[in-house]
């Protein structure tokens, strides 16, 4: 419980200069206190104890649903093809470049596997489009362009993250046998994946009646909180009966299942309520385990760890915006695009959080991961926020 207190106290205060100051989500504040708290061996039975290991599994759920009910399907049809086209070129070349890369002169990081050194590279693919709309907004670019690019580039990036986190859980169908002792059998967790998603898709098929039934009790404002939670919880649980990992897929479509059956009139209220659950109260938690992960020393061991993530996950960035929007941007500004993209914030975390707790990727690496993300988010936010200041973009 003390902790807990220490954490929200440093979230409070540190977590207000942060975004005030230096437009970083407060949320990182927590992750920072973790890098700080790391070598603390006290503090690490702490944060591995049973109780604080289930909340932190809670955040991370949460995260994910919110991920999946802020995931509109009916935008992404509306979606450009200059979205698309970015998308995919930047997804293909940080996926498949920094994986050929990586697979080769750090293989022994990755257990010696292609797949789970390709999975990992395309987790530098994941744009964090919450922490660039609050600068977005600030300069009043929204509805321009390069407003829209981002914002667009950044929500059809959920679906690659979903596809990415499904690839994760079903990992034990494609690694070698002698990499998945223990875990359930891999054709059930193919086959419990394939429900999920149908299950989803006949629920969302459903829609109107569901909405119906809820409009009916609209003015009972608890009924849609609960059923909030119960659609939460039963997907989530659903897939993490036949496998733990199976959880965080649930977890995003049960978010997306939530979106398209509430009614539209208290889909605002509702999702204030789940911003509440996710950021406020179980986020700090989160990142602070992540951050409490990390292990400082061996990044001294192993400096050229963070300069090719640094390396392999920026360079596309900058190459796709250049080619692509150059002629609807101009030069600076496609490039600046191409920095904003570069952000990392939940999903990417997540992914990496979830690779090293399965074993899947080297503590040295995954500190490496986390570090850059650390490192170049200041840097980035700076430079974009002061890049938008010498000019308004297209």
């Amino acid at each position: 419980m003390l902790l807990i207190v220490v954490t929200y106290g440093v979230s409070l205060f540190l977590g207000y200069f942060i975004q005030r100051h230096l437009k970083i989500p407060w949320m990182f504040s927590a992750l920072f206190f973790g890098l700080l708290v790391s070598p603390s061996d006290f503090l690490k039975q702490l944060l591995q104890s049973e109780a604080f290991d289930v909340l932190v599994k809670l955040g991370m759920l949460v995260i994910l649903f919110m991920i999946g009910f802020n995931l509109d399907l009916d935008e992404m049809r509306r979606l450009g093809k200059g979205i698309v086209k970015g998308t995919l070129m930047r997804t293909f070349l940080e996926g498949c470049l920094g994986s050929i890369l990586m697979y080769l002169w750090f293989s022994e990081h990755v257990s010696n596997s292609y797949l789970i050194a390709l999975i990992t590279a395309f987790s530098f693919a994941t744009v964090g489009e919450a922490v660039l709309l609050p600068i977005l907004s600030e300069f009043n670019i929204l509805n321009t362009a390069f407003g829209q690019l981002t914002l667009g580039i950044g929500t059809f990036d959920d679906v690659i993250e979903v596809l990415m986190l499904s690839l994760i859980v079903a990992l034990p169908a494609l690694l070698p046998k002698g990499q998945i002792q223990g875990l359930s059998d891999p054709l059930l967790i193919i086959s419990v994946l394939c429900g999920l998603f149908l299950l989803a898709y006949v629920i969302i098929t459903l829609g109107d009646k569901f909405r119906d039934v809820l409009k009916k009790n609209s003015d009972a404002l608890y009924v849609h909180h609960l059923f909030v939670l119960f659609v939460f919880f039963f997907f989530a649980a659903l897939g993490g009966f036949v496998f733990e990992d199976l959880a965080t897929i649930g977890a995003i479509l049960g978010g997306i299942v939530t979106r398209h059956i509430l009614p539209k009139e208290v889909l605002d209220e509702n999702e204030k309520a789940i911003n509440f659950l996710g950021y406020v109260f179980l986020s700090p938690l989160f990142f602070l385990s992540i951050g409490a992960k990390v292990a400082l020393n061996s990044l001294l061991i192993r400096p050229s760890l963070i300069l090719f993530v640094l390396l392999v996950a920026n360079s596309p960035e900058y190459l796709t915006s250049f080619i692509l929007f150059r002629n609807i941007l101009g030069v600076k500004h496609s490039l600046l695009l191409g920095l904003g993209l570069s952000v990392r914030f939940s999903t990417s975390i997540i992914v990496q959080y979830i690779l090293f707790s399965s074993n899947l990727i080297s503590l040295p690496l995954y500190s490496a991961l986390i570090a850059s993300s650390v490192i170049m988010l200041p840097i980035i936010i700076g430079v974009y926020s002061w890049g938008l200041t010498s000019g308004k973009p297209p």
